[in-house]
């Protein structure tokens, strides 16, 4: 039986895979100029909270000076026409990428930006790391232009390296000459101390699936976004992340130092649960 092969949307065609192919004087390729955003389907293939992301693309496209042609409205036609050319019943993971084009020069934006649409099988992590938590490391940076998702991940890749050598699932972005944190590489990070939950605010990306989590929050805990420091990151009673693939993971330690008790906390899992529950009701 041959191997399902996804299908692509890239510069105005849907195309296999292996037949996907741009100019090896991309930009984005170039450089890393560019933006994405990355979504994720419910129901059967129903892209989950999908003008949301939208918007967040092409904020991050203004914020980096990045000029693209296209309208929300074209663009959410563009995802939805590329999920439903992969046809099946399985739930799916959505890449969206914009690129400066084929430059001339190899640092000016071309005449035309570069639109990818990549879908493919959505990967769930095991039940394990709901019930039981995650360890996260503490790693120095935080990203250029943090509010908008670019392409520039270099420090990501290297600190997920780290993290893995630490047999960590995700490294926090931390700037200890501010006493400051940040964000995960690939997370949005909150706090629980004394039953009230804080995620750190200013130099972070705005992350959609944090922003419904913080809606979620409000309703049950006092919940705020402000600066955070490094010794509130170590000694809150619970920690979680989320992200679009993640969901809401619970952290049971930081580098070494356990969080709590070593288990995910009441308010975390009553947090999860909720989240369940939205995302069931399909009314999103």
């Amino acid at each position: 039986m041959k191997k399902y092969e996804p299908i692509c949307y890239l510069n105005g065609k849907f195309v296999r895979k292996s037949e996907a192919k741009i100019s090896l004087w991309d930009l984005g390729l170039l450089r890393g100029y560019g933006v994405f955003d990355f979504i994720v389907t419910y129901k059967g293939g129903k892209p989950f909270l999908l003008n949301k992301h939208l918007k967040r693309l092409i904020n991050s496209a203004n914020l980096i000076g990045l000029t693209i042609p296209w309208k929300l409205q074209d663009l959410e036609k563009k995802v939805i026409a590329t999920v439903a050319k992969n046809k099946n019943n399985k739930e799916k993971v959505v890449r969206i990428v914009i690129t400066g084009g084929e430059t001339k020069d190899g640092i000016s934006i071309g005449r035309k930006p570069t639109l990818a649409i990549l879908v493919q099988a959505r990967h769930f992590y095991p039940d394990s790391i709901y019930k039981k938590g995650i360890k996260v490391i503490t790693y120095e940076h935080n990203r250029e232009v943090p509010q908008a998702k670019s392409l520039n991940y270099t420090q990501a890749v290297k600190a997920v390296s780290v993290a893995k050598k630490n047999k960590a699932s995700e490294a926090i972005y931390v700037y200890k000459k501010l006493n400051k944190v940040y964000e995960g590489t690939q997370s949005s990070l909150f706090l629980v101390r004394k039953k009230e939950i804080v995620t750190p605010d200013g130099e972070t990306l705005p992350g959609i699936t944090r922003e419904l989590i913080l809606s979620i929050c409000k309703k049950l805990y006092p919940t705020s976004m402000r600066e955070v420091t490094i010794k509130e990151l170590l000694n809150a009673d619970e920690l979680f992340i989320s992200a679009s693939n993640k969901e809401i993971q619970p952290v049971v330690k930081v580098d070494n130092k356990v969080i709590g008790k070593g288990v995910p906390g009441e308010v975390t899992k009553k947090i999860m649960a909720e989240f369940r529950k939205f995302v069931n009701s399909g009314r999103w």
